[in-house]
Formats: C-alpha cells, structure tokens, sequence
C-alpha cells in the first residue's frame, strides 16, 4: 500500500472513531438518564468525551477527513453542554441531597 493511501486511512480511521466514540457515549448518557440509573459523568464517560476530542483533532488533520474530525469536535462540545446542563437542572431541582 502507498505511504498517501495508508495516511488517508489512518486519519479517516480517527475521524470515524471520534464520531462513533460521540455517538456512543451520547446513547450511554441518555440510556442511563431514561432508566434512572445515576449516570457516572465524572469517572465513566469524560475518558470517552476527551478521546473524542483528540481523534477529532488528529482527524482535522487530513483534508479528506476534516467534516468528520470536526462533526467528532462538534459531538464532544454537546456532550460536555449537555452533561453541564443536566447537571445544573438537576441542581435546581434538588439543591441538597
């Protein structure tokens, strides 16, 4: 294979991860919120959230691949908001437990 080809694939490989590693931590945070089971969103999921980030970053690299490693960015920055947002309404709600 040729030193071009194999670099395409590499970056596509962390644009696809990134998207796919924000993809499946937004399903987890939501399936956890939907059954009541107290979402980790401090020790569970924020390694996923910044492994995202950085195979958005490394995917931004390659042209060919820049929509997905900034579609993985875009998915990282909502989960951080969403996870911020839940956190401060579920404050509201039950200031004290």
């Amino acid at each position: 294979m040729e030193l071009g080809a194999l670099k395409q694939s590499i970056f596509s490989l962390f644009g696809w991860a990134s998207v796919g590693l924000g993809l499946w931590i937004l399903i987890m945070i939501n399936s956890w919120i939907i059954i009541g089971y107290g979402a980790p969103f401090i020790s569970g999921s924020t390694i996923f959230i910044i492994l995202t980030f950085a195979f958005g970053i490394l995917a931004i690299i390659s042209k060919s691949s820049r929509s997905l490693g900034i579609l993985g960015i875009f998915l990282g920055c909502f989960l951080v908001f969403f996870m911020i947002v839940i956190f401060f309404v579920g404050w509201a709600i039950i200031p004290f437990p």
